[in-house]
C-alpha cells in the first residue's frame, strides 16, 4: 500500500458510509455543516480491507472536512493484521474534484508508518494533488533501519521510495 493511499484514505470520508459507531447531529447548525462524533470508517477494495480510520470528530462545512484525534490502521496481506498507520492531532481536507484532487493537510504530532517499517515524524505532512506528493514544511524525522535523517522540509513520492529532505542532517550506518 502506497502513501498515496494513507492521504486519499482520509480523503475519501467525504464520499464514504461509516459504521453504526457514527453519529450525526445538526440541530442548530447552518444546513452545509455535519458533525459526526467518534467515527470508525472501514475502506475496502475489491471486497479486501484497506484500512480503517478512526477519528473523535468530523467536522463538514462548505468545502472543509476537519477531523480530531486521527488514528488510522493499514492493511496490506491480512484483514485483521494492521501493517502500518497513521496518528496525528487532526488534519483536513480541501474539497473540489476527484480524490486525487483534494489537499489534504494533518498536523500535530503526526507518526507515519509505512508498511516497509520506516516512519516518519513530523508537525505537519500535506498531500499535493498537482506534484501528487506528500510534503512538509515543518521538522521532520525519519527513521528507516538503522538510519535516522532529520530536517527542515520533507518531500517524498507516494510509496516513499524517493524521499527528500530539505537542510538535512543525520547519521547512516550503511552507504
Amino acid at each position: 500500500m502506497s502513501i498515496l493511499s494513507i492521504c486519499l484514505f482520509f480523503v475519501q470520508f467525504c464520499g464514504c458510509a461509516s459504521e453504526d459507531e457514527t453519529e450525526q447531529s445538526s440541530s442548530n447548525r447552518p444546513q452545509s455543516q455535519t458533525t459526526a462524533e467518534q467515527v470508525k470508517v472501514k475502506f475496502t477494495e475489491s471486497g479486501r480491507l484497506q484500512a480503517i480510520l478512526y477519528s473523535n470528530r468530523m467536522e463538514e462545512k462548505d468545502n472543509l472536512t476537519w477531523s480530531w484525534n486521527i488514528d488510522v490502521d493499514f492493511f496490506t496481506d491480512d484483514d485483521t493484521i494492521a501493517d502500518g498507520g497513521m496518528k496525528a492531532d487532526s488534519g483536513y481536507v480541501l474539497s473540489g474534484g476527484s480524490s486525487r484532487k483534494r489537499q489534504v493537510t494533518v498536523f500535530g504530532n503526526v507518526h507515519l508508518i509505512a508498511p516497509d517499517g520506516t516512519e516518519l515524524f513530523a508537525d505537519s505532512l500535506r498531500w499535493n494533488p498537482a506534484k501528487q506528493q506528500i510534503e512538509s514544511n515543518s521538522k521532520v524525522k525519519v527513521i528507516r533501519g538503522k538510519d535516522v535523517v532529520e530536517g527542515i522540509g520533507f518531500e517524498s513520492d507516494p510509496n516513499f521510495m524517493h524521499i527528500r529532505i530539505i537542510n538535512v542532517k543525520g547519521k547512516l550506518e550503511q552507504l
